[in-house]
């Protein structure tokens, strides 16, 4: 238990240090720490799956990437099962079938039907099937979809009016932008967004989507990641007000005190 204890510090430590090198440009020094420590990053899953994404994002442009190398190119690219197994637990198990046909591990979607069965709860087993409805952009589960989604916002928007006055900002815009980034989504992006149960699923799902070029989805998740609490309300919101170029110095430094905050 010590030594695991120690590799998953020392993991999370290695992660920070990785993403400060990355905001500072200093690629070959990440190429280095990557060939010789490789297996303490990867000691703890959470710590180095996050790392990797966040990796990917700042060092996004092919020039950048260019410079680590191919193998190490390689190395830290994250496929979407070991996202899901890494943040499993941080991820809604009535909405899991429907995020694995969004990212493609399901490719029946009479598969994740299979799956949504084997729910014990009635209700949690409708949500299940319809979730995966609106993964493969049935029209009318969108738009029903879409509608719910406004509507648990705008519960919890209004539910935070303190919070929201100290951070300066108009629940009502607010309300507003989340409608138009909503209605801008398909099914596949749509279902992604109330997967995460917390804030370090959130982060995930959203560099995901950064790194996969959905701008929207990955300022949706800012967006619902401002109603949480005082801290990450301000880093969400940081993060959302930013969003999205990756080659701005302030969206970059936005989603590395994210990353900082959680690993």
């Amino acid at each position: 238990m010590p030594t695991a204890e120690y590799l998953s510090i020392a993991s999370g430590t290695l992660g920070e240090y990785l993403v400060s090198l990355a905001l500072a440009g200093d690629y070959e020094t990440i190429s280095k720490l990557l060939e010789k420590h490789w297996w303490v990053l990867n000691a703890y899953g959470l710590a180095s799956v996050l790392t990797r994404l966040m990796l990917n994002a700042l060092l996004g442009s092919k020039d950048r990437k260019d410079q680590l190398g191919s193998e190490l190119k390689g190395k830290l690219s994250v496929n979407p099962e070991e996202m899901i197994d890494a943040f499993g637990y941080g991820i809604l198990r009535n909405y899991l079938p429907a995020l694995m046909v969004a990212f493609g591990v399901i490719k029946k979607p009479e598969d994740g039907a299979a799956v949504c069965m084997s729910l014990d709860d009635l209700t949690e087993r409708g949500i299940c099937m319809h979730a995966i409805s609106v993964a493969m952009n049935d029209n009318a589960a969108v738009v029903q979809f879409s509608g719910r989604l406004i509507d648990t916002f705008r519960e919890l928007l209004f539910e935070k009016p303190g919070l929201l006055k100290e951070l300066g900002v108009n629940a009502d815009k607010l309300l507003d932008e989340f409608m138009e980034l909503v209605s801008g989504l398909d099914g596949k992006s749509l279902v992604q967004l109330p997967v995460p149960i917390n804030s370090m699923a959130r982060l995930a799902l959203m560099l995901h989507a950064l790194i996969n070029g959905d701008e929207k989805l990955a300022k949706a998740h800012a967006l619902i990641g401002v109603i949480g609490s005082k801290l990450l309300a301000r880093l969400f919101l940081e993060a959302y007000r930013a969003c999205c170029d990756l080659g701005s110095e302030e969206f970059r430094r936005a989603i590395a005190k994210l990353f900082f905050y959680h690993v």
